[in-house]
């Protein structure tokens, strides 16, 4: 994971600051994901499933390792507002990208995917992609504005069921960075 420090806005009178999230960081990453997963899969992931969502998140946080190519950012304002998740590869792999419900539709998507894009670039990476279930019309749309091309679909293991997912490729990071 790239040590650099992070990006920051202002939105209204409030300031957003991106950057490298570490160990401390872990907790509040796996409560945000279970509200993010909460909020946007209730109606393809089975309830059983969700309902154990801040364990499932809380494991998989702490088990995580992320290499040191790997892009792990947090969006905060002071609290966790988002956070990305990237493998390093050519192309780069978004695995996840997540902002508070509350707090969508404010740039900070936007901000988390071209500060990711730009941490890639500079370790010499051109493209990137990634994978969203077919039914996230709001995310879709979203990817398609910052200049991702729809691939092909293919079914995905998410929340203990297979769903179709779209593969999104960008396939220059300049338009991610640009439609920041």
């Amino acid at each position: 994971m790239d040590g650099r420090q992070g990006a920051a806005w202002r939105r209204g009178a409030v300031c957003v600051i991106i950057r490298p999230a570490g160990e401390t960081d872990r907790q509040a990453i796996a409560k945000l994901h279970a509200a993010s997963w909460r909020d946007s899969y209730a109606d393809v992931i089975a309830p059983d499933y969700l309902a154990a969502i801040d364990a499932n998140m809380t494991r998989h946080w702490s088990g995580l390792e992320p290499g040191e190519g790997d892009v792990l950012l947090l969006a905060e304002a002071p609290e966790p507002l988002g956070f990305i998740l990237a493998w390093d590869g050519e192309p780069a792999w978004v695995n996840t990208l997540h902002v508070m419900p509350a707090h969508r539709s404010e740039g900070i998507g936007v901000a988390l995917m071209a500060e990711a894009a730009r941490r890639f670039r500079a370790q010499g990476r051109s493209r990137l992609y990634l994978d969203v279930l077919t039914t996230n019309a709001r995310a879709i749309a979203f990817y398609r504005r910052l200049g991702g091309v729809a691939g092909g679909v293919k079914d995905k293991l998410v929340g203990g069921r297979m769903l179709p997912n779209l593969r999104i490729d960008f396939p220059d990071l300049g338009t991610i960075i640009a439609g920041s």
